[in-house]
């Protein structure tokens, strides 16, 4: 690819467990750009995990007792993520942390290099919520998943992947989760120009911005590829 391009960025957003992350690796794999060699993948993503700020040692006592609320703007580093989306843009090379969830802390050891790529994925909870950083998608995508759906996938998810008792995930979901999608996350759903409800379940959705993708790497005369119901300015599938 030539540096100079202006890769294509899509924003992901949507509750904690509503199935960000998987709606992004399905996207990639029905681009058969899964199992290509990093340097040269057309389509790559990248998560707003990796933008979480250092804690101090007051708020990592916090975090190990389930008490500090990662569901809050402030917990990321939106400079930093700010800046990162700028260089990706501008088609350079960038090199980001990866989180640990059982440290609740980055590991600068266990980085990720991402390599200028044709379509960059941006999936997080809060993707939508800072205006500089929405403004710089060309597609805003919203997972709309039931909230006792995403529950129900987030406890197994933090106790077997995440090293969590039950008591805890449920505690951090009633005191700091669940009020802080009702607050931050939720409202940012205006902005998505795609609302994609049940997440990776909707297939048809799913192969609709798949060959939307498609039609930007290859273009051709014809469709698009997305149609849909819209409302109030974002389209439904």
């Amino acid at each position: 690819m030539d540096e100079a391009k202006k890769p294509f960025l899509i924003g992901v957003a949507g509750g904690t467990a509503s199935g960000k992350s998987t709606v992004c690796k399905r996207i990639i794999e029905k681009l058969g750009q899964a199992d290509i060699n990093e340097r040269q993948r057309q389509v790559v993503s990248i998560s707003q995990d990796s933008f979480y700020r250092e804690l101090s040692d007051a708020e990592k006592v916090k975090a190990q007792n389930g008490k500090f609320n990662f569901d809050h703007p402030q917990a990321f580093d939106e400079k930093l993520m700010y800046s990162t989306m700028q260089d990706i843009l501008q088609g350079k090379k960038v090199t980001i942390n990866s989180y640990n969830y059982r440290t609740n802390s980055l590991s600068p050891e266990d980085q990720i290099t991402i390599y200028p790529a044709d379509v960059v994925i941006f999936e997080g909870i809060l993707v939508f919520y800072f205006p500089e950083i929405r403004d710089l998608f060309h597609m805003k995508l919203f997972v709309d998943t039931d909230s006792d759906t995403r529950l129900a996938r987030r406890v197994p998810r933090d106790i077997k992947e995440r090293g969590r008792d039950l008591d805890q995930v449920l505690n951090q979901y009633m005191m700091f989760v669940k009020p802080a999608f009702e607050e931050f996350c939720s409202p940012t759903k205006k902005y998505a120009d795609v609302i994609i409800p049940r997440g990776a379940d909707n297939t048809v959705a799913i192969n609709l911005i798949v060959h939307h993708v498609q039609e930007l790497l290859h273009p051709s005369t014809g469709t698009n590829g997305m149609n849909g119901h819209y409302n109030n300015g974002s389209m439904y599938l």
